[in-house]
């Protein structure tokens, strides 16, 4: 990966992070926020010209790496 496609993605995970906390502390359900933040990703790459294929493998990836951790990492906010 280039060095502005790595700069992007900690951009993100800040944003990211930012948000979760935003979410859990306005007592919004686990559910709806995991449902919300998939949504928007997946909506991003289907507007990107994704294909549907690559879009499931990488949701089952996703899955996969999911069942096979113990506690999930979640990124922080940086400071």
């Amino acid at each position: 990966m280039n060095d502005d496609m790595n700069a992007d993605f900690d951009k993100a995970d800040v944003i990211l992070a930012t948000a979760l906390e935003q979410f859990q502390a306005e007592g919004v359900n686990q559910y709806v926020y995991g449902m919300a933040m998939v949504e928007i990703g997946l909506l991003a790459l289907v507007k990107l010209g994704e294909e549907e294929d690559q879009l499931l493998e990488t949701v089952r990836q996703f899955i996969d790496k999911a069942q096979n951790q113990t506690q999930p990492p979640m990124p922080a906010p940086r400071q």
